[in-house]
């Protein structure tokens, strides 16, 4: 029957047999696996539409390591920190590539102290700077007494504190949002409240291994904002990285 119903058909459509067969095919398959091809196409949509893929996947803290090295602690997840020896290729401080170098699987909560740790020294950094920048401009108005004896003893109070600051010691702070696929991010490392420097890493091989930075953005932001886009991509980070959590739970 179904035979002579192809060669009906084919005779008033001019299509070969075959054709007609593999539609009937078709419709049968469609039919017996409709959920599941439904259900392939939600969950493909639903990763793409989902706005948590927009939140940052990494938070690095660099430990400066003169003149032109530097540690970094990288947070990848609740549960995943990996450290990175980052070294600086021109002079212009514009490109640098990344090694890993170890990769741990701390328990959550340790996670979390070494993460709001580093973030707190960070902080304490850039509120440093802050103040020592004001007390420049306040030493500024002191160069202009003539009283000698009093200048000599700033510079030598200065000199002191400047060789043992232990503020030299503090991290950077880098956070990274994804544009293709994670091994391409584009994220910002935080100078001090008032400087922020732009830069795109990308891996530079599948194990992301080898990552490269490039700096091509320089801003000099009121110290409000700086503070609250700092705030905001740590609460995203978190928020992302809870998700992630519960999902996997």
């Amino acid at each position: 029957m179904s035979t002579i119903l192809q060669q009906y058909l084919s005779r008033f459509s001019y299509r070969p047999p075959i054709l007609l067969h593999l539609l009937f095919e078709e419709g049968r398959i469609m039919k017996n696996n409709y959920s599941l091809i439904l259900s392939q196409l939600r969950k493909q949509f639903s990763n793409k539409l989902n706005p948590f893929t927009l939140c940052p996947q990494s938070i690095i803290f660099w430990f400066l390591v003169p003149p032109y090295s530097a540690i970094g602690i990288t947070i990848l997840g609740l549960d995943q920190v990996v450290l990175f020896w980052r070294q600086q290729i021109e002079p212009n401080e514009t490109v640098y590539v990344s090694f890993k170098m170890l990769e741990f699987n701390p328990p959550f909560p340790l996670t979390l102290f070494v993460m709001f740790a580093a973030f707190g020294l960070v902080i304490t950094d850039a509120s440093y700077n802050i103040i020592e920048a004001t007390g420049s401009e306040y030493e500024d108005k002191l160069k202009k007494i003539e009283f000698t004896n009093l200048e000599k003893d700033i510079e030598k109070n200065q000199t002191f504190v400047r060789s043992f600051d232990p503020f030299k010691l503090t991290p950077r702070m880098s956070i990274y949002f994804p544009v293709l696929d994670n091994h391409t991010t584009i994220g910002f490392l935080t100078i001090d409240f008032r400087h922020v420097e732009l830069s795109i890493k990308q891996s530079l091989e599948p194990n992301e291994t080898i990552v490269s930075l490039i700096r091509f953005l320089d801003l000099s932001a009121p110290f409000p904002l700086q503070v609250a886009v700092m705030m905001l991509s740590v609460g995203l980070f978190m928020t992302g990285k809870i998700y992630e959590f519960s999902k996997e739970s």
